[in-house]
C-alpha cells in the first residue's frame, strides 16, 4: 500500500469515528416557540388577535390561521399575516366579543427548508366548557411522494451526468500540454440528453413544489395557475427557481454554439462556463433544501454543495468511463498506444476522485452531525435509516473505486463492469439523497435521554428523560459512589433546564430525598431544541454536587 492509499484510508477512518462518536448538534424544522394565546391558556376576557411565534423564519406564501369555537363555527375577523417588520411569526385578528368557551386554533406554513408544516392548538375564554383539545405540530413527515423523490432524482442524476461529460472532455481527456481534444459526436449527444432530462424535470418541478407548498397537490395548481405565481414572486423556492431557469436557458445556448466554434482556445473557454453554470446550478440546491434553514447558513449551504458538487463529478466522470472513453475518438488508433491513452485518463481522474471522496466524506460527516442528534435518532427514524443507507451505498463505491484505481495503476486490463456497478451505487445513493431532502431530519425524534456524568469526587450522576419530547416527561436522577453503589445520604435534587437555542428564562424541578421510589419527576418540556440540564446535588452533610449535561428534546 503506498503513501497516498494509507493517507486516504486514516483519512477515512477518522471521519467515519467521528460521525459514529459524535452525533453532534442539530437543525431540525421550525416549530412554535410561543404563542398568544398559550396552549391550553384560560382566559378573562376575550382576545383580539392569534399571535404565533416560530424559531425560526417562515416562508412569506401558503401560510394560515384558522379558529374555531366548539361548534366548528370560524371565528376569524381576518387572514393570517406577518407582523410587520416580522418573519418568524404570524398574526390573525378575531371577532370581537367571543363567547366563554373553549377554541381551537388551526395552523399551517412554510419553514425556511421549505418543509410544509401545521399543527392545532386550543385556549379557553372564561370557565365554559370543559376538558381542552389536544395540541399536535406536524411536519411533511415520512418518505415525500413518489412523484418528488423522482423528479428530485432526475434532477440530480441528470446534473451530474452533465458535469461529468464537461469534467471528462475538459479536464480529464487532454492528453498532453496544449492538446484539447473536439468534441465527439458521443459526447455530443450525452450533453444533450443530460440537459433534455434536466430542463423536462426542473420545469416539472415547479408545479409539484407549489402543489406540495399549498397543500392542494397536482389538480389544485392545474385549476388554480396563479399559485404559480405566488410561488414565484414570494418563496425562496420561487427565486432560486427563476434564477436557475436563466442559468439553463445560457446553458442551453453555449451548448449550442459549442460545436460549431471552430477555434480550439475559444471552444475550450465556452465549455469551462458551461461547467461552471452547471456547477451553479447544483449550488442553487443547496438554497432550497435543509442548510437554508440551518443555525450557520453560509457553511451548511457550502457543505451542501461540495457533498453534492463531488458525488456528481464523480458519478459524471464514471459514466464518461462507461459510456465514452472506450470508444474516445480523440484516441490513437494504434492499438498499444491507444491502450496507453485509455489508462492515462484513468490514472489522470485518480487524484481527483481521491479529492471528490475525501469532500464527500468531510461534508457528509458535517450534514450528519446537524441533522441526527444521537445513536437512537440514527436507527428509529426514517431520516437516519436512509441516511444509514446512504452512507453503505457510499462505501460500496468507495471499494469499487479503490478496485478500479488498481486496475487504472497496473494498465493491464479495462474497467469493463467495475465502472457500471459502481455507477449504479452512486444512482441508487442519489435516490435516497432525493428523499432526505424532503423529509424532517431526525432530530425530531432524538429518543429517550439516559447520560452519565462524573463527578470530580468520583459520584457518577445518571440522567433519565422520557420520552425526551415537548409536553410531560419522566425525569429520573440515580447517584452512585466512585465503586457503583447507590448513594443514598442526599436530601434533594434539582434539576434546572435552561434553553440554549433562545432566551426563555430558566425553570426548575425539584426531587426530594427519602422517596421509596428515588429521584423522580413528571414535568414539562415546553420547546424543542438544544438545553441545558443543570444537576444539583445536596447531601445530608450539606454538600453540594454539581454538573451540566445538555440534551436535544424532539417535537414529536
Amino acid at each position: 500500500m503506498n503513501t497516498k492509499t494509507r493517507l486516504l484510508s486514516g483519512l477515512m477512518t477518522v471521519i467515519l469515528a467521528v460521525l459514529l462518536l459524535y452525533p453532534g448538534t442539530v437543525s431540525a424544522h421550525a416549530y412554535i416557540v410561543k404563542s398568544s394565546p398559550a396552549e391550553n391558556e384560560a382566559l378573562q376576557k376575550p382576545p383580539a388577535k392569534i399571535d404565533i411565534y416560530f424559531n425560526e423564519p417562515l416562508q412569506k406564501a401558503f401560510h394560515a390561521i384558522k379558529v374555531t369555537d366548539s361548534a366548528g363555527k370560524t371565528v376569524n375577523a381576518s387572514e393570517s399575516r406577518f407582523p410587520e417588520g416580522e418573519n418568524s411569526a404570524l398574526e390573525a385578528d378575531l371577532q370581537p366579543n367571543l363567547p366563554n368557551g373553549i377554541y381551537a386554533v388551526r395552523w399551517k406554513a412554510v419553514s425556511a427548508d421549505g418543509h410544509p408544516i401545521e399543527g392545532t392548538y386550543s385556549f379557553r375564554i372564561g370557565e365554559g366548557g370543559s376538558g381542552a383539545a389536544g395540541s399536535e405540530t406536524v411536519v411533511s413527515a415520512g418518505w415525500p411522494g413518489a412523484d418528488l423523490i423522482a423528479v428530485r432524482w432526475l434532477i440530480y442524476i441528470s446534473l451530474a451526468f452533465l458535469a461529468g461529460v464537461y469534467f471528462y472532455q475538459l479536464y480529464l481527456l487532454p492528453a498532453g500540454a496544449g492538446i484539447r481534444p473536439p468534441w465527439s459526436r458521443r459526447s455530443l449527444w450525452m450533453m444533450w440528453i443530460s440537459i433534455a432530462v434536466f430542463a423536462a424535470s426542473f420545469l416539472i418541478s415547479l408545479p409539484l413544489q407549489t402543489g406540495i407548498d399549498a397543500g392542494v397537490g397536482w389538480s389544485g395548481v392545474a385549476s388554480d395557475p396563479s399559485l404559480l405565481l405566488k410561488m414565484l414572486r414570494i418563496t425562496s423556492f420561487g427565486e432560486v427557481w427563476l434564477v436557475q431557469l436563466l442559468l439553463l436557458a445560457i446553458l442551453i445556448g453555449l451548448a449550442y454554439a459549442l460545436p460549431k466554434i471552430k477555434d480550439k482556445d475559444n471552444a475550450y473557454i465556452a465549455g469551462t462556463v458551461a461547467f461552471l453554470l452547471v456547477m451553479v446550478l447544483l449550488l442553487a440546491k443547496a438554497f432550497i433544501g435543509h442548510p437554508a434553514a440551518s443555525s450557520q447558513k453560509a457553511l451548511g449551504i457550502a457543505m451542501d454543495f461540495l457533498h453534492l458538487g463531488a458525488a456528481s463529478l464523480w458519478l459524471g466522470s464514471l459514466l464518461a468511463f462507461g459510456a465514452l472513453l472506450p470508444k474516445e475518438a480523440a484516441l490513437p488508433s494504434g492499438a498499444e498506444e491507444r491502450k496507453q491513452g485509455y489508462f492515462a485518463v484513468i490514472r489522470r481522474f485518480s487524484l481527483w476522485g481521491t479529492v471528490f471522496v475525501i469532500l464527500i466524506l468531510i461534508s457528509g460527516v458535517y450534514a450528519s452531525l446537524q441533522n441526527v442528534p444521537t445513536w437512537y435518532s440514527l436507527f428509529h427514524t426514517a431520516y437516519g435509516k436512509i441516511l444509514y443507507g446512504k452512507s453503505a451505498l457510499l462505501l460500496v463505491m468507495v471499494g469499487c473505486a479503490a478496485m478500479n484505481w488498481l486496475r487504472g495503476k497496473e494498465g493491464k486490463q479495462s474497467l469493463g463492469a467495475g465502472v457500471w456497478f459502481e455507477l449504479t451505487a452512486g444512482a441508487l445513493a442519489l435516490v435516497l439523497a432525493a428523499a432526505l431532502t424532503n423529509m424532517p431530519t431526525a432530530a425530531s425524534s432524538p429518543g429517550p435521554v439516559d447520560v452519565q456524568q462524573t463527578l470530580e469526587n468520583k459520584a457518577v450522576v445518571a440522567l433519565k428523560i422520557t420520552p425526551n419530547v415537548t409536553g410531560t416527561n419522566e425525569f429520573e436522577v440515580q447517584i452512585k459512589d466512585g465503586q457503583g453503589q447507590p448513594v443514598t445520604a442526599i436530601q434533594q435534587v434539582k434539576l434546572t433546564l435552561t434553553h440554549l437555542d433562545m432566551d426563555m428564562g430558566k425553570y426548575e424541578i425539584v426531587m426530594p430525598g427519602g422517596k421509596p421510589e428515588g429521584f423522580k419527576a413528571s414535568n414539562l418540556i415546553t420547546m424543542a431544541g438544544k438545553w441545558n440540564v443543570h444537576v444539583h446535588v445536596l447531601t445530608d452533610k450539606l454538600e453540594s454536587w454539581d454538573t451540566d449535561i445538555v440534551i436535544h428534546v424532539g417535537n414529536h
